[in-house]
């Protein structure tokens, strides 16, 4: 078991969207149950802010479906997701967390449950945005890892207007990386400039030790760790606009890990190089690459001009 100690500043999450999301919808609107695909079924929560609303749906029993049925039922997931903010009133999604029970099982010959998720995720993009030719300025900042129980969970938070997409130019984009990593690409971008009620916020999605499209530095804790701060350091950098963004201006961090004997090295990594003020949630899961050990996700206030 993971030591599960916390400070005022840091804390240990379970597979639900981070605390800062909730804050900014935290009333439930309605909530109903629909079919999915192979007798599975989806339980649908939407809440709702001043500016801001979070779709969530959570399918019991994933690890009960097939390939196929894995597939079409992420498909429709997104898609009801995806169609509950539009409904709510907040229809441009900025942020996506999944959460992907047994994300590292075999279902196919050359197929993990992740690539399996992918597919679907991937068909489901492809009818909300009308095409792949537009994912490069339209699809939000996202995150997708796995965790110990048996349902698949999907959160969604849209605002008013749409976002600003970001790249990362040490990475190929996520949506434009070979079949190595599966058939059907992941779908989400980098980061996003995002007009939340709180303001204007950078979100940053799960970033990893990924250069180009290749995992880096396997099996060492420490460099993932530099990697991947590198690699937030280059997408706050490549942000175009009005608003500047810089490491110093994280307001809130959730950092994955998959092995319970990491966390205090992560504590102590991390914390060295956050700002004091900075809110950080630790979060036991598997990430969606075995080789890799750790995965962040952070959210930037502008640097003051």
């Amino acid at each position: 078991m993971l030591d599960q100690t916390t400070s005022s500043r840091v804390s240990l999450a379970g597979p639900a969207v981070p605390s800062w999301a909730r804050e900014l919808a935290p009333c439930l609107r309605a909530s109903r149950v629909v079919g999915v695909v192979d007798n599975a079924i989806a339980n649908i929560d939407c809440y709702h802010g001043a500016g801001a609303g979070i779709v969530t749906a959570v399918v019991p029993s994933a690890l009960d479906l097939s390939a196929s049925g894995l597939r079409e039922a992420v498909t429709e997931v997104f898609g009801l997701v995806l169609g509950g903010l539009r409904e709510g009133g907040c229809p441009h999604p900025v942020r996506m967390w999944a959460f992907v029970p047994g994300i590292h099982d075999s279902l196919a010959p050359g197929m993990d449950r992740y690539r399996v998720f992918n597919a679907g995720r991937y068909d489901a993009f492809l009818r909300w945005c009308g095409g792949a030719e537009v994912f490069e300025r339209t699809l939000p900042a996202a995150s997708a890892v796995g965790h110990s129980g048996d349902s698949l969970l999907v959160s969604a938070l849209g605002v008013l207007t749409p976002g600003i997409t970001v790249d990362n130019p040490r990475q190929i984009p996520a949506f434009g990386y070979s079949p190595a990593h599966g058939p059907r690409p992941p779908c989400f971008s980098r980061a996003m400039v995002a007009s939340l009620p709180i303001g204007t916020r950078l979100l940053v999605s799960g970033t990893a030790s990924i250069r180009g499209e290749q995992s880096v530095h396997p099996g060492s804790l420490e460099s993932q760790l530099v990697e991947s701060f590198d690699n937030l350091h280059h997408v706050v950098q490549s942000v175009k606009g009005t608003s500047q963004f810089s490491l110093e201006g994280i307001e809130t961090a959730r950092v994955y890990f998959s092995r319970a004997q990491d966390r205090a090295a992560l504590v102590a990594g991390v914390s060295a190089r956050l700002p004091a003020a900075a809110t950080v949630e630790y979060v036991p899961a598997w990430i969606c690459r075995p080789e890799l050990l750790v995965e962040i996700e952070a959210t930037f206030a502008p640097t003051p001009s």
